[in-house]
C-alpha cells in the first residue's frame, strides 16, 4: 500500500510534467539533458555489451564529493576482486565528469530515476551481484526491487544529519519499510548508526565503519606542479600569498570578494583562487567578479599563456581544486557560510593547510567537531570574522603552519575505515 501510494504520486507528477518537459530541458535543464535517456533506463550499446553477463558490482555516488570516495573505493575493489567489473553511477553531470577523469570503473553511467518500470529495466539489464550506495542514498523502488531479485544492497559511509533524520522520521511508516530493505549499513558514526536504527534498520545489520572521506587516498589526488605552473603564469609565486576558496555557494562569493578587496590594501600580494561548487553557476560568479572591478583570469582560458596582473584566479574547471589547495596559504571551505551543509575539510587538511569554514557544516559535523577540538580549523560567523582571521593568518606564518599541521593530524588518523568497509563488502560479495 505504501509503495503503491509512492509510485502513484511519482507517476502522476511525471504525467503532469510532460507538457512542460521540452521547455524545461530547453531553458533550465542543461544538466539533465546530458544522459536523459540513461535516466530513463536506456543505456548505450557499448555499456550494455560490456556489462551483460558479467554481474558487476554497482557502485553509486550522487555527486562530486561522493564520487571522490567512490572512485577510490572502486580501485580498492578492483585490487581485491580483479575479476569483477565495476559499474559506477552518478546522478549529476559534474559527478560523472569527475568519475570519467578519474579513469576508474569499467563503465560510468547516470543513475536511473526511481520509478519501478525504469528501475526494473536497469536491474534486468545489468544484473549486479552487489549494489553499493554511498552516504545518504535511499531509493525506495531500487531497494525494494533489488531485494526481490536477491541482490544484496549496502549503504556505506552512511550518514543522516539531524535535519534529514527529522524529515525521514516525519514519514517513518514509509521510510521504515524502505530502509529495512538494506542488506546491511556501514555508518560514519555511532550517532548516524543510532538514527538509522531508529528509522527501522535492524541493529544487527548496522555497523559503524567510518567515513570514506576521512581516508587519506594517495595524497588526495593533488598535482601541485600543475598549480605551481598556473601561478607562474600569473606572476612570481614567491611574492604571493594565496587564499583558496573552494566549493563556494550563492551568497558566499559576494562575502569573499568584499573581504578580499578590503584585505588587498593591507596585503597587496594577496591572490584569491575562487572555485564555485557547481559549474552551472560559473557565468553568474564571473559577472559578480566583474561587477567588483577585480582583475581576474579564468583557468579555462590560460592554456599556457602568460597572464600577469590578475588578482583573482577563477577556477572554472573540474578536478583541479586539490591542485590549488596544495599551493594555498589559507583554505576556506565553502557551503558553510550559507546553509548548504558544508563540504569536505579533509581535502585541504591532508595538505597541511589552515582551515576556515562557516557555522553550517551539518554534513560533516563529526569531522568539523574533531577539527575544532584539535585546533586545525577556525569557524567564522560572517564577513568580519572572515576578514579578521584571514588577516591574522597572513600576518603570522608560524601560527598558520601550526594550524595546518594540526589539521593534517586529524586528516590522517588511522581509523581502519577501508578495512572495516571492505570486511562488510566481502560478506556479501560472492
Amino acid at each position: 500500500m505504501i509503495y503503491w501510494l509512492y509510485n502513484t504520486l511519482f507517476t502522476a507528477l511525471a504525467i503532469l510534467s510532460l507538457p512542460f518537459l521540452p521547455l524545461f530541458l530547453l531553458f533550465f535543464g542543461a544538466r539533465f539533458r546530458s544522459g536523459f535517456w540513461q535516466r530513463l533506463g536506456f543505456y548505450p550499446r557499448e555499456v550494455r555489451d560490456l556489462m551483460v553477463g558479467s554481474r558487476p558490482i554497482w557502485l553509486h555516488a550522487v555527486s562530486v564529493g561522493e564520487v571522490l570516495s567512490a572512485t577510490q573505493l572502486a580501485r580498492e575493489l578492483k585490487e581485491r576482486f580483479p575479476r569483477r567489473k565495476i559499474l559506477l553511477s552518478t546522478f549529476t553531470v559534474t559527478g560523472r565528469e569527475m568519475a570519467r577523469q578519474a579513469g576508474v570503473g569499467d563503465a560510468i553511467v547516470f543513475f536511473p530515476l526511481d520509478h519501478p518500470w525504469i528501475v526494473r529495466r536497469a536491474l534486468n539489464l545489468f544484473e549486479p551481484c552487489l549494489l553499493i550506495f554511498l552516504e545518504t542514498e535511499i531509493w525506495p523502488n531500487f531497494l525494494r526491487l533489488a531485494h526481490q531479485k536477491g541482490i544484496p544492497t549496502l549503504l556505506l559511509s552512511g550518514r543522516i544529519s539531524p535535519r534529514a533524520f527529522r524529515q525521514y522520521a516525519a514519514l517513518r511508516i514509509f521510510f521504515a519499510a524502505v530502509v529495512r530493505r538494506f542488506t546491511a549499513v556501514g555508518m560514519q558514526s555511532a550517532e548516524d548508526a543510532d538514527r538509522m536504527v531508529r528509522l527501522g534498520v535492524n541493529p544487527e545489520k548496522t555497523r559503524v565503519t567510518g567515513s570514506l572521506k576521512h581516508v587519506s587516498w594517495d595524497s588526495n589526488g593533488a598535482n601541485p606542479a600543475r598549480a605551481v605552473a598556473a601561478l607562474a603564469q600569473l606572476g612570481d609565486r614567491e611574492v604571493r600569498q594565496v587564499l583558496v576558496a573552494g566549493s563556494t555557494h550563492p551568497g558566499e562569493e559576494e562575502i569573499l570578494l568584499e573581504v578580499f578587496l578590503d584585505l588587498k590594501s593591507r596585503f597587496p600580494s594577496l591572490m584569491l583562487i575562487l572555485a564555485p561548487r557547481h559549474p552551472q553557476r560559473f557565468a553568474e560568479v564571473e559577472k559578480l567578479i566583474q561587477r567588483k572591478g577585480l582583475r581576474y583570469e579564468k583557468r579555462s582560458r590560460m592554456n599556457g599563456r602568460a597572464a600577469a596582473g590578475a588578482d583573482v584566479l577563477f577556477l572554472d574547471t573540474l578536478g583541479e581544486l586539490p591542485d590549488f589547495y596544495s599551493v594555498a596559504d589559507i583554505a576556506f571551505v565553502g557551503g558553510s557560510l550559507v546553509d548548504a551543509g558544508g563540504h569536505n575539510l579533509l581535502e585541504p587538511a591532508r595538505l597541511r593547510k589552515p582551515l576556515l569554514f562557516g557555522p553550517y557544516m551539518t554534513n560533516f559535523a563529526e569531522i568539523t567537531s574533531e577539527m575544532k577540538r584539535a585546533g586545525g580549523g577556525i569557524e567564522i560567523r560572517g564577513k568580519e570574522d572572515l576578514a579578521r582571521e584571514i588577516a591574522a593568518l597572513l600576518s603570522d606564518q608560524v601560527k598558520a603552519r601550526k594550524i595546518g599541521d594540526l589539521a593534517h593530524g586529524v586528516a590522517v588518523q588511522d581509523r581502519g575505515v577501508v578495512d572495516r568497509t571492505m570486511d562488510l563488502i566481502t560478506l556479501y560479495l560472492q
